[in-house]
């Protein structure tokens, strides 16, 4: 321990002696420990960190399975059936899918609810105590119209003023007073962005149909079973409905997920690359660091050979050499913190929405763990070979006077070794960024099937009890489109009832009546949706052929239909479907009939990735929904609209309100929100790796001119010119970024084939992105390399032979 506390002594002195060189130490190892802090908060709240719910490890979700896809809602009636059956399930309830809105009255202003219908089940599967009152019974499912609701914590914050004396009291709901059983707590995955939960009405007629698939179970297994014995089972209830309702359940069944597997979805591998991408910059930084360890030891060969003239031993000297490398490596990990503290916040402001677990990325316990683990690492990592190399000097040769001990080949070949090293590195980087911008340029100027130019976009959401039948949805709506179009600021309004790149969805089977499928189980599927007044002029979408629909289609008229092109061509290939019938399954017992009256261009609804999918669209007024989506197209500033519409839905109906105003800009933005976030951070790493790399090229050149000084001296004396000293030490640095671009090029070849499924309309070995991340490269080292050559085109002979 004396000794210990001697060695760090002596190395806060030594580092202090050198200010310059260990600022620069400090700053590059706080980037790279920083940026690798940051990314890996961000991977330990999202993925490493368990689910904060009781026996997170034995919960699943489960998704529905057919031929068409294999994350499919559960019908209601098919969900009981499960829990009726199962012997594997501890607790199981299920959710209903999607956002539904539900309308809250009171005593202000009207307002539209994020929530769901949920079962009994539900919560005790998740193991959640409500911070109020309780959850749902079984019995506060056998009605057909529910009864009692679960108020969300922020809405009892803001709507209810925290009363703890909430419980029993009522809530006007869609137009009807329901019961406040419970208040949940606050951050909880799955449910933090709701309102409000209202028990499933199981006795419902809507929930009896096993084509209607709403519901999404959520379940916990008994102890001792796993996910395969549970899966085993299901299947056998599957294969026995298959067989008491053919009609319904051929080819379905029940997919199982751990819990924590559905929520990450699709950001798991995103994430791996983005923490694969900072260590490589921390890499880049070590070996940075390394170079300057090597060049600044060469100063000190004269103490380290007069320490072992005194008897200090070869152990002694390296563990000396590596306590000053730990310090550097733990002030930069202290600095990373700062740095990371702020880089987390920043993460968190501009990850996108459907990032899982955004609220849990912070500092914890673990992520500062991490982070002294990578300080250790990093420490011994750039100091070892510094350090074992500066410990075996030649004792007589480095205590001549004048000697050039640090003069050595060995020293030479260490410090170019590095730089080809962090050419490599930052060339893989580099790459990879480059492709990600490549392919997020693309994603900016893909064509997604319409205008969102100009374009204001809202939320209405009818209270069930004053419009539970058709004829008044109608009018409200009607009502509210002919408004809205006398708005001076309004061109054309419409409406939907799932906007695209908004993440709502609907699809349900068809058949072509024409030409019907054999067996139930071959039954088309397609998105439908439901669309009224001038949506498609709202839009600019183009009608093909046929006829849009008009003010005659309606209820009391023949049932029509819309198609979009891509179901045009894979159900009609080389026909004309003007005049042929869809059979849709549309809530109802039987499917409903409909002539195609017009074809219409194909629209990205879910991502500008994707190719456009079939669609088919029904006039509102044959298929009258309480969920719609206002589009509202204006020629002059948009800005003024949502005031101009909120006024207008209160003059039709002052219970009625609009939420969710948005410029459909803004919506197409948000569906490019995590391309944006992976190009930004790995754009960030590659421009940190190219400003490291060019530091490192940089500084060991300038050594290499402050070392040579006396030779180049002489070879000026001898008549050389200085374009001659310019292109011997242009040439020395470039030949090592040559040497560091090759291994590079054939490393990002053999890595970026991992990132194919991150980029769009560029492959991964493109061609065009790889030549021009290597001209930044060249054109930074050209720059790296010119400025220690341009101090060596200016050294004096005299000076030079005056001082050997």
């Amino acid at each position: 321990m004396e000794q210990l506390w001697q060695d760090l002594r002596y190395g806060f002195r030594a580092l202090s002696r050198t200010p310059g060189f260990t600022a620069i130490a400090i700053l590059t190892l706080a980037l790279g420990i920083g940026a690798n802090t940051a990314i890996f908060s961000v991977v330990n709240g999202v993925l490493l960190r368990p689910l904060p719910f009781k026996n997170a490890g034995r919960l699943v979700w489960a998704w529905g399975n057919f031929k068409l896809g294999n994350q499919a809602a559960v019908s209601p009636a098919d969900f009981l059936d499960y829990r009726a059956q199962n012997h594997v399930f501890e607790q199981i309830g299920a959710i209903s899918v999607g956002t539904p809105l539900f309308n809250l009255a009171g005593n202000e202003q009207p307002a539209q609810l994020k929530g769901a219908m949920v079962t009994s089940g539900f919560f005790e599967a998740l193991g959640v105590q409500p911070l109020l009152g309780r959850t749902f019974l079984p019995s506060d499912e056998q009605v057909s119209d529910p009864q009692v609701v679960i108020l969300g914590h922020r809405l009892w914050q803001e709507r209810f003023g925290s009363d703890p004396g909430v419980i029993g009291k009522l809530a006007a709901i869609d137009g009807k007073g329901r019961t406040v059983i419970g208040v949940l707590r606050e951050d909880l995955p799955i449910l933090s962005d709701g309102d409000i939960w209202i028990a499933a009405p199981l006795q419902n007629a809507g929930m009896s149909s096993r084509r209607a698939h709403f519901f999404r179970p959520a379940g916990l297994l008994k102890p001792g079973v796993n996910i395969s014995q549970a899966q085993s089972e299901l299947d056998t209830i599957a294969n026995r409905l298959a067989m008491q309702f053919p009609d319904t359940n051929a080819g379905w069944s029940l997919r199982l997920v751990p819990l924590k597997t559905a929520l990450v979805g699709d950001s798991g591998p995103a994430l791996l690359v983005l923490l694969g991408a900072v260590a490589l910059v921390l890499l880049i930084a070590c070996s940075n660091v390394a170079s300057l360890l090597l060049a600044r030891n060469t100063t000190r060969v004269k103490e380290i050979a007069i320490r072992t003239a005194l008897g200090a031993g070869r152990g002694r000297l390296l563990r000396q050499l590596l306590t000053e490398s730990l310090l550097l490596a733990l002030a930069g990990g202290i600095a990373g913190i700062f740095l990371a503290s702020a880089g987390v916040d920043a993460l968190k402001s501009l990850g996108p929405d459907y990032l899982p677990r955004l609220n849990e990325i912070n500092l914890s316990g673990a992520v500062l763990a991490f982070t002294a683990g990578v300080s250790l690492l990093t420490g011994i990592l750039f100091g070892l070979g510094p350090a074992l190399q500066a410990s075996r000097q030649d004792l007589s040769q480095s205590l001549k006077e004048g000697g050039a001990a640090g003069d050595s080949r060995s020293k030479h070949g260490t410090q170019n070794f590095l730089v080809v090293a962090e050419v490599t590195l930052s060339l893989v980087v580099l790459i990879a960024s480059g492709l990600l911008l490549n392919s997020f340029w693309r994603l900016i100027h893909v064509n997604p099937g319409f205008d969102p130019s100009k374009t204001v976009t809202a939320q209405i959401s009818l209270a069930y009890e004053r419009y539970k039948t058709e004829p008044p949805r109608v009018t409200f709506f009607d009502d509210l489109l002919d408004r809205t179009n006398a708005l001076p600021g309004a061109d054309f309004a419409g409406m939907i009832s799932e906007l695209p790149l908004s993440g709502q969805a609907n699809d349900t089977f068809f058949t072509v009546r024409e030409h019907p499928p054999a067996h139930a189980e071959d039954r088309n599927d397609a998105d439908f949706r439901v669309v009224g007044g001038e949506y498609l002029q709202a839009m600019r979408i183009p009608l093909l052929s046929g006829r849009a629909f008009t003010h005659q289609d309606t209820a009391g008229t023949p049932l029509v239909v819309l198609i979009n092109e891509p179901l045009a061509k894979r159900y009609f290939p080389g026909q004309n479907p003007i005049g042929k019938h869809l059979d849709i399954f549309e809530g109802k017992p039987e499917f409903v009939s409909r002539e195609i009256v017009g074809v219409i261009g194909g629209v990205k609804h879910f991502a500008l990735q994707e190719t456009p999918r079939a669609e088919m669209f029904v006039p509102y007024s044959q298929s009258p929904n309480f969920n719609m989506n206002l589009v509202v197209r204006s020629s002059g500033d948009p800005a003024a609209l949502p005031a101009e519409v909120r006024q207008v839905v209160r003059s039709v109906d002052p219970a009625e309100a609009a939420s969710a105003f948005r410029m459909m800009g803004d919506v197409v933005s948000a569906s490019r929100a995590g391309d944006r976030f992976n190009t930004l951070l790995l754009g960030a790493f590659g421009g940190i790796s190219l400003i490291l790399t060019a530091a490192g090229i940089f500084g060991v050149l300038s050594y290499l001119v402050t070392q040579r000084t006396r030779e180049i001296g002489v070879r000026m004396a001898l008549g050389a010119q200085p374009r001659d000293v310019l292109r011997v030490v242009v040439g020395h640095g470039m030949r090592l970024v040559f040497a560091g671009m090759a291994m590079g090029t054939a490393g990002a070849i053999v890595v970026t084939r991992w990132m194919a499924s991150f980029l769009f309309g560029v492959k991964p070995a493109d061609p065009l992105t790889f030549a021009a991340v290597a001209l930044v490269l060249v054109v930074t080292a050209i720059f790296a390399c010119y400025l220690p050559a341009r101090r060596a085109m200016r050294v004096d002979p005299l000076v030079a032979l005056r001082y050997e």
